[in-house]
């Protein structure tokens, strides 16, 4: 089977988390396929059984400015014909408070909006990944994993 990680990051945090899914998907056997969503076409991820988003919250409270249209594309298309699983990541500081890591919510909804099939809770963390926080990661991608599988034997 088939996963997309993509990213936005201007620190290297998001990176990192992307960097440490690709790691435990290819432990997996998976195919994975690891870019930044500002260089993705958002039409080639219906050739993948899995998405992973890995981003940041911008000031404010929002997505990235880098992945607006890539935002804007992803709400433009249909994944009910071929169901895709995701999850998202999010890096964030908890300075922001309110506005602390809420562009994973953003990427959720515009995913489940137009079809995908959320296969894992997101794993937000402070900053940048610590050694206590793998246990996360690997839930998430254990819980995408299965997400996929039982989708595939459906069919």
């Amino acid at each position: 089977m088939k996963t997309i990680i993509l990213y936005a990051s201007i620190t290297g945090n998001a990176k990192g988390m992307a960097r440490i899914e690709q790691q435990f998907f290819e432990h997996y056997g998976w195919d994975v396929t690891l870019g930044e969503m500002i260089q993705t076409d958002p039409t080639t991820i219906k050739d993948y059984d899995v998405l992973v988003l890995a981003t940041y919250t911008w000031t404010g409270g929002v997505i990235p400015e880098e992945t607006e249209d890539f935002y804007e594309d992803l709400s433009k298309l249909d994944f009910s014909a071929k169901p895709l699983v995701f999850g998202v990541l999010g890096t964030g500081d908890p300075y922001y408070g309110k506005d602390y890591n809420t562009a994973p919510e953003l990427f959720e909804a515009v995913l489940a909006a137009s079809g995908a099939v959320q296969g894992a809770d997101p794993v937000k963390i402070a900053l940048n990944v610590k050694q206590e926080e793998m246990p996360q990661f690997a839930a998430f991608t254990k819980s995408l994993i299965a997400k996929a599988e039982a989708l595939q034997a459906d069919k």
